[in-house]
């Protein structure tokens, strides 16, 4: 009965994951109606990286960080949400939520080639033909400039590339603490690297005349319920979900979120925004779901 119910718990944690983080790519589009995208980007890592990072004080879970480990964290802080977080934002502005989902998917591929680049793991056979696959699904997506959201057409290949740049940013972050090993609780990492990383987000923002701009403009109800979303649900609850849920589950089912977010994100912007769903984008989006089951799903050595 105490096995049962912790299977129900458990995929209970994977359907909150399922929903939440595939539908944040939709909240994302939302919030950008009326935020300015970096500054967006920044208000929301800021919120949710101080509530962590004074949730680790007040569990108990704070140890002072050396210089060389603050270091990597700010390093890591950088590249994850100024350049991954903030390009994805950015990009949200002008391409389906789905077709951003997509793209973010395919960080297990890029994260299995810059491990076996810097000789830190080699891949296995099954893992390399997900890789391959991954690559063919990525370029049936950029051949489909017709997907850019009205009015923003001329930008598509501007998102494309901060897509593409957002995943490699956020993946050599992984790459960097896999190899740093910080000795330090999640909530404090992840406080840390949302607090430099959001502020730095701010600081670009102030410069690039955002919040000059922002005064002058109307904020919608749903642009500001959706900043709420990607921060209390988004980034706060699914991440205890999955920091729960890492502890108590094969890492291969817990990783199934990977492919299952996109499918749940191409579903909701059908619904809720009326994006379409080209038929070379399901195609591309099988290829892709599958490519990273392959890698997932894989036998380490």
């Amino acid at each position: 009965m105490k096995e049962q119910n912790q299977q129900l718990k458990i995929w209970g944690g994977l359907g909150i994951l399922y929903f939440v983080w595939g539908s944040t790519y939709l909240a994302i589009r939302f919030m950008v109606q009326s935020f300015p995208p970096v500054m967006g980007s920044g208000i929301r890592n800021v919120c949710a990286g101080t509530i962590l990072f004074i949730w680790a004080i007040v569990a108990k879970k704070y140890t002072k960080p050396s210089k060389k480990h603050l270091l990597t964290m700010t390093l890591t802080g950088t590249l994850m949400i100024t350049l991954g977080n903030g390009f994805f934002t950015i990009a949200g502005k002008w391409i389906p939520s789905s077709y951003a989902a997509l793209f973010s998917a395919l960080g297990p591929v890029v994260l299995v080639l810059m491990l076996w680049f810097s000789n830190i793991e080699k891949p296995q056979p099954k893992v390399i033909l997900g890789s391959l696959l991954g690559i063919v699904g990525v370029g049936i997506l950029i051949s489909l400039k017709k997907l850019a959201l009205k009015g923003y057409e001329q930008y598509y290949m501007y998102g494309v590339v901060l897509m593409l740049i957002a995943t490699i940013a956020f993946n050599a972050s992984m790459v960097i603490l896999k190899k740093a090993k910080l000795p330090y609780s999640t909530p404090q990492v992840s406080g840390i690297q949302m607090m430099i990383g959001g502020g730095l987000s701010l600081i670009i923002s102030f410069f690039l005349g955002d919040f000059q701009h922002f005064a002058q403009i109307e904020v919608t109800s749903t642009a500001i319920f959706a900043l709420l979303y990607l921060i209390v649900i988004g980034s706060i609850v699914a991440f205890n979900v999955f920091n729960w849920l890492i502890k108590v589950a094969p890492p291969t089912l817990v990783s199934t979120y990977t492919y299952v977010n996109p499918l749940v994100a191409m579903l909701l912007g059908w619904l809720l925004a009326g994006e379409e769903l080209h038929p070379l984008m399901i195609v591309a989006g099988g290829i892709i779901v599958t490519a990273v089951a392959l890698i997932t799903t894989s036998k380490r050595k």
